[in-house]
């Protein structure tokens, strides 16, 4: 769609797509610097140790972010060329972001397996919420581009793709089911917390503390994040569509890598202790590793204590 119309909005858009660019590159800037600062904690706990499921999915969370918001910025900071290649940009973008969504909430949804002993009757209800959530967003995803067809013409040296007045408002819906899971989550983390830290104290079980603690943050932060990307998709311009995805996805990224740094680090840091205390009998805090060895059918009435083995 070329330059023409009324000239007020021809101006905002050029302000918008200002913006958008900023704030990509702010994303990325982000993503970049936190690879930085925590760079040798992951060579410590990641690459030193043994290949194993956590240190998988914690590499491909960081790295293929890193690359997806890259190749975003690539496309979004480079002159427009046709509506054919937007369209098929976010196809990509829709279709990377979902898969950046689903791992961060796949390693909260193990973080909570874990919390609640790995119960086999857990994943009945965990496993079927995140497929439900990952159909949901890319039903979303898919039919929003699907109707929009037709991008602004950009002049140098403003660049990016821009729909021209036609995304639909039931794109609101794409954080919908994050923001559900998210919560879900962190009402589940705050109630197991909760009560071990009332029962046992705070001094006795620094695990759960720290569980409660990395729940909280995530939960300000993904909220923080996402109510204001469902107020734009549902009532601002069509301009603004591509403000806050890419710090959404910079945020949630991040803190999925933090939380796997921080089970991690204490898993390597305290010695094993064996699989009775007073308190009742323990769970090895091995994140996704491991199958348990506590019992599909230990009682729920037993509060258990989180404690770090080493690997068998």
């Amino acid at each position: 769609m070329s330059m023409e119309g009324d000239s007020s909005t021809l101006w905002q858009v050029l302000a918008d797509a200002r913006t958008t660019n900023s704030m990509i590159l702010g994303a990325l800037s982000l993503v970049a610097y936190d690879h930085l600062i925590t760079f040798e904690d992951e060579v410590e706990l990641m690459w030193k140790s043994a290949i194993c499921t956590t240190n998988t999915v914690y590499l491909w969370n960081r790295y293929f972010t890193l690359i997806a918001l890259s190749y975003d910025a690539s496309v979004m900071l480079s002159p427009f060329k046709s509506n054919a290649v937007c369209i098929k940009f976010f196809n990509g973008e829709a279709a990377t972001s979902t898969m950046i969504l689903a791992t961060v909430d796949f390693i909260l949804v193990l973080r909570v397996w874990i919390l609640y002993g790995k119960k086999r009757m857990m994943l009945y209800f965990l496993v079927p919420m995140i497929g439900l959530e990952i159909m949901t967003l890319a039903l979303v995803s898919h039919y929003t581009i699907a109707s929009v067809q037709d991008y602004w013409d950009l002049p140098w040296p403003l660049t990016g793709c821009y729909p021209h007045g036609n995304v639909p408002r039931f794109f609101a819906f794409y954080s919908v089911p994050v923001l559900v899971v998210s919560m879900a989550m962190f009402l589940m983390t705050v109630y197991k917390c909760g009560k071990t830290l009332l029962t046992h104290g705070r001094s006795q079980m620094p695990i759960y503390n720290m569980f409660l603690r990395d729940g909280l943050f995530w939960f300000v932060a993904i909220f923080v994040t996402f109510i204001p990307e469902l107020i734009i998709w549902a009532r601002a311009r069509e301009s603004l569509a591509e403000v806050l995805i890419a710090p959404g996805l910079a945020v949630t990224s991040i803190i999925g890598s933090r939380v796997l740094l921080n089970i991690k680090g204490l898993k390597i840091a305290n010695t094993p202790l064996t699989t009775e205390t007073a308190l009742g009998p323990t769970i090895e805090l091995d994140t996704i590793d491991y199958p348990s060895r506590i019992p599909w059918s230990m009682a729920d009435g037993v509060s258990p204590t989180i404690s770090m083995q080493s690997a068998p």
